[in-house]
């Protein structure tokens, strides 16, 4: 995933539950990411840079959809009320679900869909 922000995008990370594994950033420049791996629990994880401005794919941002596994209902409502406290544009607000699990959707600054919610999948 690219962001133009990445002090943003680690904080949203964070924000999430995620904990930093490795952040390399551009010699040059420190705000510039290069490359950066933030895990959530024992499995998840993501890998994200900054934007490279070079016309490459790697300027292309807003297109990712994530979905985040929290452990519980709580979690998915206390993690909803952080995000709008955030800025974030909520695009589905918090709401049981008929397959099971509570769930919201929302777009971050670079316009990636992240969905959080306590349902594991069948």
């Amino acid at each position: 995933m690219r962001t133009t922000d990445a002090a943003a995008t680690t904080a949203l990370l964070v924000a999430l539950g995620f904990t930093e594994r490795l952040t390399v950033r551009d010699e040059g420049d420190p705000d510039v990411i290069v490359h950066a791996e933030y895990a959530l629990g024992e499995t998840g994880g993501i890998m994200f840079g900054s934007v490279r401005n070079d016309g490459s794919a790697l300027d292309s941002v807003g297109g990712g959809s994530i979905y985040v596994v929290v452990d519980t209902e709580r979690e998915v409502d206390r993690l909803y009320e952080e995000i709008t406290d955030m800025g974030h544009a909520i695009v589905r607000p918090v709401a049981t679900q008929p397959h099971g699990g509570r769930e919201f959707d929302f777009r971050d600054h670079d316009g990636n869909s992240w969905g959080v919610g306590s349902y594991r999948g069948a």
